[in-house]
């Protein structure tokens, strides 16, 4: 399986640029290149997780939902996601996407830099493109 993602400078602040086989991977691809805008996770092993049930129109709005949670849960409680993983879910809550943020409290990663930015929409792609899922994403600072 191919997956992976980066971090490139953008005019209005960096853009996240993520790809994978699948729509899922690609959205935990992206989650993680959010993260490494603001922590050094490396090795970190997560102590805790956090289970969110999403169910939103788009996909580019189920992606943007997903990237404010991740910035929520550092708002929220001090915690970085060190591994998020997603599943689509089937039976009386068909349609839903099923997110987990394996979390540690911040203070035990490294900074790499400021706390997370808004997210735009403005630019912001998510889709399959030459049969793999591709995300973009642009976030201020």
């Amino acid at each position: 399986m191919s997956r992976g993602h980066r971090v490139v400078p953008h005019t209005a602040g960096i853009a996240l640029e993520a790809w994978a086989d699948g729509r899922e991977e690609c959205l935990a691809e992206a989650a993680r290149a959010l993260v490494e805008t603001f922590a050094d996770v490396g090795d970190a092993v997560p102590d805790h997780c956090d289970t969110i049930a999403l169910a939103e129109e788009t996909d580019e709005e189920l992606l943007i939902t997903l990237l404010d949670e991740v910035v929520r849960e550092v708002e929220r409680s001090g915690r970085v996601a060190v591994d998020v993983s997603i599943d689509e879910r089937t039976g009386a809550t068909e349609g839903q996407v099923e997110m987990r943020l394996a979390t540690v409290p911040l203070e035990t990663v490294g900074r790499a830099g400021a706390s997370p930015a808004p997210i735009s929409r403005e630019g912001l792609r998510f889709g399959r493109e030459s049969g793999m899922w591709h995300a973009h994403v642009v976030i201020g600072l």
